[in-house]
């Protein structure tokens, strides 16, 4: 079990989706929750990009259910936002089981992200 209080960057995170969540509407997402035998299982947000491309935001799930990610991003993409052609599952952050699970799902199209940075003078 993760603890987000003994991680500095897992804190960070949980309070940016507290924020997105505060404002869920005014950010135009949608979103989904699997619950097993009345617990939170897995939840997930995204937004539409444009016409055909759905940006999936967040997806988290407990590790005590087997399955679980498999199954929220099953059941968010059939239920919501069924015009999407293409979606982005955002970046792996370099971490190497986030990528393949996120190869696992077979993407047209990888792109390596880069930051740029103006040079002060």
């Amino acid at each position: 079990m993760r603890a987000c209080t003994e991680d500095e960057s897992l804190e960070a995170e949980q309070e940016a989706i507290y924020e997105a969540l505060n404002n869920f509407d005014i950010l135009g997402f949608s979103g989904g929750l699997l619950c097993v035998d009345d617990k939170c299982a897995a939840y997930t947000f995204g937004e539409m990009l444009n016409e055909t491309t759905l940006v999936i935001h967040i997806e988290k799930a407990h590790m005590d259910y087997e399955g679980s990610y498999q199954a929220i991003n099953n059941f968010f993409l059939k239920n919501c936002c069924m015009d999407a052609v293409y979606v982005n599952r955002e970046q792996d952050l370099g971490l190497e089981g986030l990528r393949r699970a996120k190869e696992s799902y077979k993407p047209i199209r990888m792109v390596k992200k880069s930051i740029i940075c103006q040079k002060a003078i």
